[in-house]
């Protein structure tokens, strides 16, 4: 815990940065009831007021004689469990009217005696006792004394009789667990949901949904989730969008793909036919798991729903139209008049989002790589980094929210360096990796310090060292046939590439230039003059995986960098990651790279997946590349 942040020198941008000083708790006092989440409590709010049989552990009014308050303080082990039973409402309904810690010490006594004889207490009895605690006053902590006893007590006697209790009654305890804001550090919870799992195929829908919501509870899967999407293409149609908003949550929360196309065809159309009343956090949840299962049979229903979710922009909340913008970001799908309405609605509200908003809409334009006719995705980067300087409590939190949302920026062109200074500080660094290697965004953000050179940028850079090994660690391998690595499709055209290419020209090579983008490209040195390739100069250049940028020199050599006669010439493959699908546009990535190569002194020349795709024999090949190579370098 931080109990101040003096961070970032007085003023972000102003001074160069000095971090915080850390001034560590000793101790953490933890509320009792924890986890509180508005969308647990959402979706438990969609069981508790369905008109279905959901297993929901109702209030009751229990109005106790004042006489019997006075057992408890002379409760021994000989009260038969009843008795014990009623004066322990007695004593709840005290502290509830009195507002009286369950931790005053003259109830140790009755504490302990009711610890020891849980065991008796009848089914009803130990579910009224669960009920009954959530009556008390809120405790400092889970570990208050006597409140932890109980709980934890109750946790044991409840996990004991797990194997003997049914269905319905393993879901109506732990919804009792639920209210109680103790579910995630008890066991029963996750003990009766294994249970659940071995049958779930069998459940009707409602305790299906209840199973589910106990999974996003936990954020734990069972042991076969893939039980709950053949039920649930079974039973789709007795279900609630918002049942389904339930069943989303937890698929998305335990990380657990939905694998059958009909299934996500069918929640795209339910999805798409409710839009105009769907709730904010129902929309969420399904635009989550939708997003995390799409693959490449998704995309026809995904560009529909795009397409109809942009009227809904205006009714919904700011994080809700974030994760439409999201939606299509795994399969580089977008729409972009959403996205441009999307922007202009952030651009009016940018005030109210967070840290990790501006992260993912940063994102998102940095993703996209859109240029919309209003221009309002150049406004809105260029000024985000004014409103992170006003956001330095987030920063601390989140500092690897911070570092990514400036890499996002810098593939739309905007390089503040005194937040760059911030982010490569080395006590920044250190806070937010924690002594481990620095993150991908930071070979991205030290690469473009670099390039940016010494008369604009002054401030640190990583170490030799960092760079080393990040180049080791976040460089892919260099693709060969016959290799020890399996090539993937756009690996296969690079080499596809080579082997074209290599009937025109010699010492073709495959080189990081640009370490930070872990695919390697195919390079090669072209006198001009004499009308031929050139080799490598070996004297020069680095071994691979070494994380260094590779420049003219390093390529030519020292005497021949600056001959304008000479080319070095750089293949990149835009792969199918690489291009916004239907847009025939490349990613801010992509674009970046391109950017960095020209700046480098190098002439790239681009090769989308799509247009080798189309070359049938060896012959269109090595015409193609002799054209393209021709209009990009002039060779």
């Amino acid at each position: 815990m931080w109990s101040r942040v003096n961070c970032l020198c007085r003023s972000v941008g102003q001074q160069a940065p000095r971090l915080l000083f850390r001034h560590i708790r000793t101790s953490v006092l933890l509320p009792a009831k924890i986890f509180v989440d508005r969308e647990n409590q959402f979706a438990h709010s969609i069981l508790s007021e369905s008109l279905k049989p959901y297993h929901i552990l109702r209030p009751v009014d229990s109005h106790v004689q004042e006489a019997s308050f006075l057992g408890y303080l002379e409760a021994n082990r000989n009260l038969s469990p009843d008795a014990l039973y009623a004066n322990f409402l007695a004593l709840v309904q005290h502290c509830a009217g009195t507002n009286t810690q369950i931790s005053e010490p003259q109830f140790d006594g009755f504490a302990r005696t009711y610890c020891e004889q849980t065991h008796h207490l009848s089914d009803d009895q130990l579910l009224g006792t669960l009920r009954a605690l959530g009556q008390l006053p809120t405790p400092e902590s889970t570990k208050t004394r006597n409140y932890m006893e109980l709980w934890n007590t109750l946790d044991i006697e409840c996990c004991r009789r797990i194997e003997r209790w049914p269905t319905g009654q393993l879901l109506l305890v732990s919804d009792a667990w639920y209210q109680l804001g103790l579910a995630r550090i008890g066991e029963y919870v996750w003990l009766a949901l294994k249970k659940l799992g071995r049958k779930l195929r069998k459940l009707p829908p409602e305790q299906l949904v209840q199973s589910m919501f106990l999974c996003n509870l936990l954020r734990r899967p069972v042991f076969e989730m893939f039980d709950f999407e053949m039920n649930l293409a079974r039973c789709i149609d007795q279900m609630t969008l918002q049942e389904l908003g339930v069943m989303a949550m937890g698929f998305f929360k335990t990380q657990t793909q939905i694998r059958n196309p009909e299934l996500l065809n069918q929640l795209y159309d339910r999805l798409t036919k409710e839009l105009d009343t769907v709730e904010d956090i129902t929309l969420v949840s399904l635009l989550k798991v939708l997003r995390y299962s799409s693959k490449l049979p998704q995309v026809e229903p995904l560009i529909r729903l795009l397409r109809d979710l942009e009227p809904q922009v205006e009714r919904v909340s700011l994080l809700t139209c974030l994760h439409m913008a999201l939606l299509g970001c795994e399969l580089q799908t977008c729409d972009d008049q959403l996205i441009e309405c999307i922007l202009k609605r952030f651009e009016r509200e940018l005030d109210q989002a967070r840290l990790k908003d501006m992260e993912r809409i940063g994102l998102v334009m940095a993703l996209f790589n859109l240029e919309s006719v209003s221009g309002v995705e150049k406004r809105l980067a260029e000024r985000l980094p004014d409103l992170m300087r006003q956001r330095l409590d987030e920063i601390m939190r989140y500092p690897r929210c911070f570092t990514n949302c400036l890499h996002f920026l810098t593939m739309r062109g905007v390089y503040d360096v005194e937040l760059l200074g911030v982010t490569l500080e080395p006590r920044f660094l250190q806070h937010a990796y924690r002594g481990g290697l620095p993150g991908r965004e930071y070979f991205h953000l030290d690469g473009c310090a670099r390039l940016l050179g010494g008369d604009v940028y002054k401030g640190q850079l990583l170490t030799e060292r960092q760079i080393q090994q990040m180049g080791k660690q976040y460089t892919q391998y260099i693709p060969e046939r016959e290799g020890r690595f399996k090539l993937n499709k756009t690996d296969r055209i690079l080499v596809d590439i080579r082997d074209a290419a290599s009937g025109l020209y010699r010492h073709l090579s495959f080189k990081h230039i640009l370490p930070q983008y872990e695919r390697c490209d195919l390079v090669f040195c072209y006198d001009l003059r004499q009308q031929r390739a050139l080799p490598i100069d070996a004297d020069s250049c680095p071994p691979d995986y070494s994380g260094t940028m590779l420049t003219r020199r390093h390529l030519l050599g020292a005497d021949r960098e600056h001959d304008e006669h000479l080319a070095t010439v750089i293949i990149v493959v835009a792969g199918w990651n690489n291009v916004i699908r239907d847009k025939q546009r490349h990613t801010g990535q992509l674009a970046m790279k391109l950017k960095q190569l020209k700046q480098l002194g190098h002439q790239p020349v681009v090769i989308n997946w799509y247009e080798w795709r189309e070359l049938e024999t060896s012959a269109d090949r090595r015409g193609f590349l002799k054209r393209r190579l021709r209009q990009a370098t002039g060779i």
